[in-house]
């Protein structure tokens, strides 16, 4: 693993929400944002913002886009190594 790849990772890691989300992805497969914020209650643009987060740092990834009131809702699913890290992280310091 390269240091870019760990700070990436660790930077993905940096928020109690982005943490729940990966957490809520290892359980359900597949997740997107606003079944998130149903979910969790929290507001849908915070959950957006820190999934968008979570997909630029690669540790998540679209699994599929469907289409939900006029629009195309993204639904997303844990990427590979990279989550796999993630969760390891998260599973070893017992956080979130």
């Amino acid at each position: 693993m390269t240091d870019d790849t760990s700070a990436e990772i660790t930077k993905a890691l940096s928020h109690p929400i982005r943490l729940a989300y990966l957490r809520a992805l290892r359980e359900h497969k597949i997740l997107s944002p606003s079944d998130y914020a149903k979910q969790s209650g929290k507001p849908l643009g915070n959950v957006s913002y820190h999934v968008k987060a979570l997909a630029d740092a690669k540790v998540i990834k679209v699994k599929e886009r469907v289409p939900r009131r006029g629009a195309m809702e993204s639904r997303y699913s844990l990427n590979g190594r990279r989550a796999g890290i993630a969760l390891r992280v998260i599973d070893l310091l017992a956080i979130a």
